[in-house]
């Protein structure tokens, strides 16, 4: 029964893992398409899938190091500096640069 479990975690993990790849290619296409409607026919330009494509990966990412700083926490041979908050700094540091850049172009024009 353990085994069929097992399976059964896994069959749900895979199925997931599909999904969440076929919704960010998804969201992909749809901010190049958009981003092609704007520069072909000067349409109005909506930054939300772009935005919900990063926010996805950067979820995903975050995910990821916090679940294997979990565990690895208390492993007296590995040490490894903690990445998870460096990575969390940099994401709001590019992204106070990208709104102050759009806020400056956005000003000027």
């Amino acid at each position: 029964m353990k085994k069929l479990d097992e399976m059964d975690r896994n069959i749900q993990l895979r199925s997931e893992e599909i999904g969440y790849k076929v919704t960010l290619l998804i969201l992909s296409v749809w901010t190049f398409y958009d981003c092609w409607q704007v520069l072909v026919n000067g349409a109005k330009y909506s930054p939300l899938p772009g935005l919900i494509v990063c926010f996805a990966v950067c979820i995903q990412g975050f995910s990821q190091m916090a679940m294997k700083r979990k565990m690895i926490a208390g492993d007296e041979e590995y040490h490894e500096p903690n990445k998870f908050v460096w990575a969390i700094v940099g994401v709001i540091a590019v992204v106070a640069i990208l709104l102050s850049i759009g806020t400056y172009f956005l000003l000027k024009a």
